[in-house]
């Protein structure tokens, strides 16, 4: 089989405070795991919800989805002061170890995803950096079928703006209902999918080589009827009939594997569907995981956190009020 569908994961929304819910999804969710990514979080955020903290060993990115209001204040001990807006994209490559804060500022409702996405054992060691990249400098490509904003990575032709230590996709699209659209997935790459709204079918077209030029296909083809509102993920006798077809409802997500080069088609039906894809190349080392410390070993786990603990990851620089 030239890609691998995981089951459908679905995760409640769950307070994290007085000011923030979250649906949190981790690697080890998935039966072939997530890899690059360790974790995905969608939140929605009003207040006040996390306290400064430190990353090693991977990268910190986060994705304000459009219709955010208000803003996210980004801080970090290499004195960025940043303020991330609606559509905006942070990514913070934490290396071997950062510091930093990420806070709303006055009236907000942030609605928006965080990854960590972990680096192969050779960029662990990498210096940190930051960058901020705005919703305007992405590309969007516009069809009959909906419309998909290429937050990074490349696809169908297009390149976000965005240099990241390995390469990784993400995509945050819309589809109108009857259309589909197709994601080439390179061999030894993993795809992360969640549906934001409404329902989403994925299906895995085991393809060695993408058609030219054709992110978009006709309407689906399975019945209309299979995407009926308030219908639950594919059953186990469904996905034994087709393992290589699931409907994903509302908050679940899933991974595809892929052994050799092959095609994602995603399909709406009787109603739009908001998703977001991330994907890229499986890292095949062990994962060590200390809350935002990501390593491949014990030791270096230990490592960075006497690192941390010992001050080397720098300081936040004092309040001096919210920038311009």
């Amino acid at each position: 089989m030239t890609i691998r569908l995981s089951p459908p994961v679905g995760r409640p929304c769950e307070p994290a405070g007085d000011a923030c819910a979250t649906r949190q999804f981790r690697y080890t969710d998935f039966p072939q795991g997530m890899s690059p990514l360790v974790l995905a979080e969608h939140f929605i955020m009003s207040g006040p919800a996390f306290a400064p903290h430190p990353h090693a060993g991977m990268s910190a990115v986060t994705l304000l989805l459009e219709d955010t209001r208000g803003v996210l204040r980004s801080r970090d001990s290499l004195r960025n002061d940043h303020q991330i807006r609606a559509g905006d994209l942070h990514w913070t490559v934490a290396g071997r170890g950062i510091l930093h804060d990420q806070q709303p500022v006055g009236q907000a409702r942030l609605n928006g995803l965080r990854f960590y996405v972990n680096l192969p054992q050779r960029l662990k060691t990498l210096a940190p950096e930051v960058a901020l990249l705005r919703a305007w400098e992405m590309p969007v490509l516009q069809s009959d079928a909906g419309r998909v904003r290429v937050v990074s990575g490349r696809y169908d032709g297009w390149d976000a703006p965005l240099a990241t230590p390995e390469p990784l996709l993400i995509l945050d699209g819309w589809l109108r209902p009857g259309a589909s659209r197709l994601v080439p997935l390179p061999a030894g790459w993993n795809a992360w999918l969640y549906a934001v709204h409404g329902e989403l079918g994925v299906r895995a077209r085991h393809e060695i080589t993408p058609p030219p030029r054709a992110p978009v296909e006709a309407a689906p083809p399975i019945p209309v009827a299979r995407f009926r509102p308030g219908t639950r993920p594919a059953t186990a006798a469904r996905r034994a009939a087709d393992p290589g077809f699931a409907i994903l409802p509302p908050g679940a997500a899933l991974t595809a594997t892929a052994d050799r080069e092959g095609l994602l088609q995603l399909l709406a039906a009787g109603a739009p569907a908001h998703f977001i894809l991330v994907a890229g190349a499986a890292i095949d080392e062990p994962v060590i995981q200390r809350g935002p410390l990501v390593m491949t070993d014990t030791r270096a786990l230990a490592q960075a956190v006497a690192a941390y603990e010992a001050g080397e990851f720098g300081q936040l620089r004092q309040e001096t009020g919210v920038p311009g």
